[in-house]
């Protein structure tokens, strides 16, 4: 049975069909699916290019196919492209298959609206639209708009589903309940082996300097900006505070004013883009991960700062509070309790140390074995519907 995936991150293809990406969807991602069914179908909007760059990754192979959406970025653009999108995703009603979307999406919206009556499909829940748009996501106007129709869209699609699976235990459960003969799980989209994970947590006999953010930077929904605020805040107090940021986007340069204007700049690394790899290697340094995000559902980077023992700050936004205790997650937006937050953890070794073994331990339940057996026995159980 063939499975069809609606995905809304953006992809390339070069002219021999091969489809890259530059996000965590490359090849080896859609193996997940590939347990259960024969083969899957991915839609997405694919960009054609003359050739692939050196750090992209191959997302097309055996038994994984792209059903190409046209290209588009933002708002303006999806408006601007709707008639060929529109006409193309009827096109995709026609596929063979079981339907599994990953919402909240935009090309899932349109999707389930098109698609005939008797045509099944489950969900895949990885955010909150509601969040997404209460963090500014298109404009004082528009966002209140996008916001309310975004968020009764996907809680009509939660209730049509034959199966849904979250990625939060409790929260988003909450918000966008599932029918009640409906197939539910809950489970990350992480993918750690026990080379991610620490082998014992850390010991702090100092105080902790070196801070570390990870985060795209081509929206502000991870909270850069607050974090910058909040961090000058620590360095007015000690000079020797340290933050590295991993990540980029169209808002670097304005968070690089941002921190000329704190007078900060010396003390904030950007390492812009780097590999998995150099990722692990920069929470292995670090010594406090923090993360006040505006939205989020389960935030992969968080986890993978746990699995290395690293005390964590975050927000109330999302899944954040499932993982972290209450002192840990302050309030969106608010720049004072950002710092009091980090200015107590960071300055109590006691309660460093407490944290990475607390942190550590939490991070066990995102194992690679528990969730892939989690997920296969959703997967399973809508082919077997479906059979």
């Amino acid at each position: 049975m063939n499975l069809i995936i609606s995905c809304e991150f953006h992809f390339y293809q070069t002219p021999d069909k091969q489809v890259w990406t530059t996000s965590s969807f490359s090849y080896d991602f859609w193996q997940r699916y590939l347990n259960c069914f024969e083969s899957v179908i991915v839609i997405a909007r694919v960009k054609n290019v003359a050739k692939a760059q050196a750090q992209w990754r191959p997302s097309s192979g055996k038994s994984v196919s792209f059903f190409n959406l046209p290209e588009y970025q933002g708002l303006f653009g999806l408006i601007k492209r709707l008639p060929k999108l529109i006409l193309r995703l009827k096109a995709a009603t026609k596929l063979e298959g079981m339907f599994l979307f990953r919402v909240p999406s935009q090309t899932a919206s349109i999707l389930t609206s098109l698609l005939p009556r008797q045509r099944t499909y489950a969900l895949e829940v990885v955010g909150d639209p509601e969040d997404v748009f209460s963090s500014g996501v298109g404009g004082k106007m528009l966002a209140p708009i996008l916001g309310y129709f975004s968020k009764r869209t996907l809680k009509k699609q939660c209730q049509r589903a034959v199966g849904v699976s979250y990625v939060t235990q409790h929260y988003l459960q909450q918000k966008y309940p599932s029918a009640a003969h409906a197939i539910t799980s809950h489970y990350s989209s992480l993918q750690l082996n026990e080379k991610y994970f620490s082998q014992k947590p850390r010991v702090y006999t100092y105080p902790a300097r070196k801070l570390v953010f990870i985060g795209s930077l081509n929206q502000l929904y991870k909270a850069p900006d607050i974090l910058f605020k909040a961090f000058a805040k620590l360095v007015k107090r000690d000079c020797n505070f340290h933050l590295t940021v991993i990540g980029t986007g169209v808002h670097q340069l304005m968070l690089e004013q941002l921190a000329q204007a704190l007078e900060i700049q010396h003390n904030i690394t950007f390492t812009g883009e780097v590999n998995h790899q150099q990722v692990l290697s920069y929470l292995q340094h670090a010594e406090v991960f923090v993360l006040p995000s505006r939205t989020e559902g389960l935030p992969r980077a968080m986890i993978e700062a746990m699995a290395q023992g690293l005390p964590c700050v975050g927000s109330v936004a999302g899944g954040i509070p499932e993982l972290l205790a209450p002192d840990f997650c302050v309030p969106i937006n608010d720049i004072n309790a950002l710092y009091m937050a980090l200015n107590t953890l960071c300055n109590n070794t006691q309660l460093l140390t407490a944290q990475s073994t607390i942190n550590l331990a939490a991070s066990n339940d995102y194992q690679e074995g528990v969730l892939t057996q989690r997920r296969t026995d959703f997967y399973q159980k809508l082919k077997d519907l479906n059979s």
